[in-house]
């Protein structure tokens, strides 16, 4: 893939092994690296350096609410030992370009992109580029369950 987006190029900054690519929403799990930081308006916020998460973290962290649903992780993609993983290849960022474009207020915005730790080894860019990027903030591991309705 090249650095324009195109997920059909190949871009030198990729590893050649599948295998490093990095899943952008993994689970709090010792050895995770912590990606960001989810806001009070559910949008992602990335911390540059890198952090790995140690145990201290995860214990912390499961203290208040799912940590998924206040932080983004990541950890080595799986693939295919991923409940996300379809016709080889990650179908969350695929579920989650499609959702953000049926959207009537969404546009994918050009620019500037996100600073991203991991966007170099990461699944989803190495599958869709810099469309991936751009909606990348918006993914929020675990969801709030909806409300009962009475």
């Amino acid at each position: 893939m090249s650095e324009d987006g195109n997920p059909n190029a190949q871009s030198a900054a990729l590893p050649g092994n599948c295998a490093e690519l990095l899943c952008p929403s993994a689970r709090c799990e010792v050895g995770a690296i912590l990606l960001g930081i989810v806001g009070a308006d559910g949008v992602v916020g990335y911390l540059s350096p890198q952090i790995q998460i140690d145990h201290q973290f995860v214990r912390q962290a499961h203290a208040g609410r799912t940590p998924e649903r206040r932080f983004r992780f990541s950890q080595p993609c799986v693939e295919s030992r991923c409940l996300q993983w379809t016709e080889g290849h990650c179908g969350l960022i695929d579920r989650a370009l499609q959702a953000a474009e049926q959207r009537p207020a969404f546009t994918l915005a050009s620019g500037a992109l996100p600073r991203c730790s991991i966007r170099h080894r990461c699944r989803w860019f190495a599958q869709q580029g810099s469309r991936a990027c751009q909606v990348c903030p918006l993914v929020v591991t675990e969801k709030e369950p909806a409300p009962d309705l009475p």
